[in-house]
């Protein structure tokens, strides 16, 4: 296999992911929070990675700037992604992410049909290996591994099923769906922060730093409190006060805050990249699939 088809498998293997956790999301917009992770994570820095190497070996200017500009594009196109999901605009979030789609597959194919095969024929195949050895470096050292971003979006996709929830009421069977959801993906988060997030961070924090960390354990006992039954031995009745109750969605609210302002940000600075980079990896592929 030589470095183009090497490449080649890179890029498929990128844009199958992308697709798949696109259409995830137009099937329930909650789960564009696994969208933009994994494109914040991955997608990001393959770009930044790309640009101070195949790009700098192609002698067209004008065809690496508009590459350079789509770059620009794309990530334009995750910020709007990103700003109308955390507004819970579905039906623009839809939209948005067939634009981004749209964008993707374009440069994906001028990558693949006009760059790499110009770059191929100017460079031997040690250089090639040698160039695109270089990228897979770079693009791994610009990796976030921001957990922080990872468990914030989390939040965000909870909250967005706990929106749909309440904007169901007096259909029993679509609260049902909406409370299974809700219920399954907020133990798994709770499950994720206390056995791998927080166990991670306990290796390197010292006891003062643990404080907060005890107190979001105790909170997540009352949360779990509020989703302790399954939809399925819950009656018509109480299914149909679920949506008007206020308790879940008090606490989740100040429980969120602490977290994110103070837990997530102490536990992106102590954690060292590596432990990140693991927690973020299993901590995603725990997310989807739930």
């Amino acid at each position: 296999m030589n470095a183009f088809e090497k490449l080649h498998i890179h890029h498929e293997k990128l844009i199958n992911t992308i697709k798949s956790l696109a259409h995830r999301a137009e099937e329930n917009p909650a789960d564009t929070s696994l969208l933009l992770s994994y494109c914040n994570e991955f997608l990001v820095s393959h770009a930044e990675a790309e640009e101070v190497t195949l790009y700098t070996a192609d002698d067209d200017t004008n065809f690496v700037n508009d590459m350079i500009h789509e770059h620009k594009e794309i990530k334009h196109s995750l910020d709007v992604i990103d700003a109308a999901f955390s507004r819970g605009e579905i039906l623009g979030l839809i939209t948005e992410i067939n634009n981004f789609m749209a964008l993707l597959n374009n440069h994906f194919q001028e990558e693949e049909n006009t760059l790499m095969p110009r770059i191929s024929k100017k460079m031997s195949e040690q250089e090639l290996e040698s160039l695109i050895a270089e990228a897979h470096q770079i693009e791994s050292e610009k990796k976030k591994a921001d957990v922080w971003s990872l468990f914030e979006y989390d939040h965000k996709r909870i909250d967005l099923n706990i929106s749909q929830m309440q904007n169901s009421k007096g259909n029993v069977d679509k609260i049902k769906k909406y409370y299974s959801k809700i219920r399954s993906q907020l133990l798994k988060h709770i499950e994720l922060e206390e056995t791998l997030l927080f166990t991670s961070f306990g290796e390197h924090a010292t006891p003062d730093q643990m404080g907060p960390v005890q107190v979001m354990i105790a909170e997540h006992r009352e949360i779990a409190s509020y989703i302790s039954t399954p939809a399925d031995r819950l009656d018509e009745a109480a299914l149909s006060s679920i949506p008007t109750r206020s308790e879940l969605v008090s606490k989740l609210a100040v429980h969120n805050k602490k977290e994110e302002l103070i837990l997530y940000p102490m536990i992106n600075r102590t954690l060292p990249r590596r432990e990140r980079e693991n927690v973020f990896k299993e901590s995603f592929e725990q997310l989807t699939k739930v």
